[in-house]
């Protein structure tokens, strides 16, 4: 679907201009936007500028929100709460719409609960590299976009527009359910890739022959591993409590294919495999 110029003359505000916030900020200036960034990193808003995702930036996170009609927060949980925080906290004038891409939401929320132009988002889109070198308009294109409700119905339908804007399907869910199902399809799947790729790192010292003999399959399998700490460990921290209880689950399913092994019981191994593709998505999540 395309929105030609959409967008024309709203003044976006993009704080973080890394792979998501650097995606929204391609896609909003091909529908008219303007875009001005803020980023904590100086070298980062030069590379936004260089690859057109950008137009301008702000000194910090309160003159970006004075210049800007929506406000788009594109930062790891822990500095998307932080600046709500700061957000609620100004003197100085915000925009009408303020919104999120935080991978956790309930923690979000909270941390905007004062602030009536805020609507928590999460597009269910990515890559396990980020950064502004990684950004892409086209990121969003199919795909599902999560907000939380708001009691401003006006303001709802503006985000819903925004997203479709974007090429992506709007997704309403309360903030815990969100949190509760992230756990399950994302945070989940990312730390067992890194505790595999540990795994796998320690099997390596002690034989070296393990990297010749690790395939395509284990790439694939360690693609989430290669993912930035300084992205998960807020998003561990924000949603411990779900993922934790995944993780258990997930533990005791292990114990059980172990013992399966152990009893030479490889019927109740392929039951997993039957069962496996029964919950496999015709496509991939991110």
């Amino acid at each position: 679907m395309t929105h030609v110029r959409a967008l024309d003359g709203t003044r976006f505000g993009i704080a973080g201009a890394g792979l998501i916030g650097g995606s929204i900020a391609l896609r909003v200036r091909e529908l008219g936007a303007t875009v001005r960034v803020f980023d904590r990193d100086a070298a980062v808003i030069e590379r936004a500028r260089a690859c057109g995702a950008a137009d301008a930036s702000a000194a910090d996170l309160r003159a970006l929100a004075a210049q800007c009609d929506v406000l788009v927060l594109a930062m790891p949980v822990d500095a998307t709460c932080a600046a709500l925080v700061e957000l609620t906290q100004s003197a100085g004038p915000l925009p009408d719409l303020i919104l999120d891409v935080a991978s956790v939401k309930c923690a979000v929320v909270a941390a905007g609960a004062r602030l009536a132009q805020f609507v928590g988002t999460h597009p269910i889109a990515g890559r396990e590299q980020g950064g502004i070198a990684e950004a892409d308009a086209r990121l969003f294109c199919g795909a599902a976009w999560a907000h939380v409700p708001h009691a401003d119905a006006a303001r709802i339908a503006r985000v819903r527009a925004l997203i479709v804007a974007m090429d992506a399907r709007p997704f309403e869910i309360d903030a815990a359910d969100h949190d509760e199902i992230l756990a399950m399809t994302s945070h989940l799947p990312q730390l067992l890739s890194v505790l595999l790729g540990s795994e796998l790192a320690d099997a390596e010292r002690a034989d070296g022959r393990v990297a010749e003999l690790s395939g395509t399959g284990m790439q694939s399998m360690l693609r989430l591993a290669r993912s930035p700490e300084s992205v998960w460990g807020p998003i561990f921290a924000a949603n411990a409590r779900p993922v934790a209880a995944r993780v258990r689950s997930f533990a005791r399913a292990l114990a059980d294919a172990a013992d399966a092994l152990d009893e030479a019981d490889i019927s109740r191994l392929m039951a997993y495999f039957g069962n496996a593709r029964r919950g496999t998505p015709a496509a991939p999540l991110s």
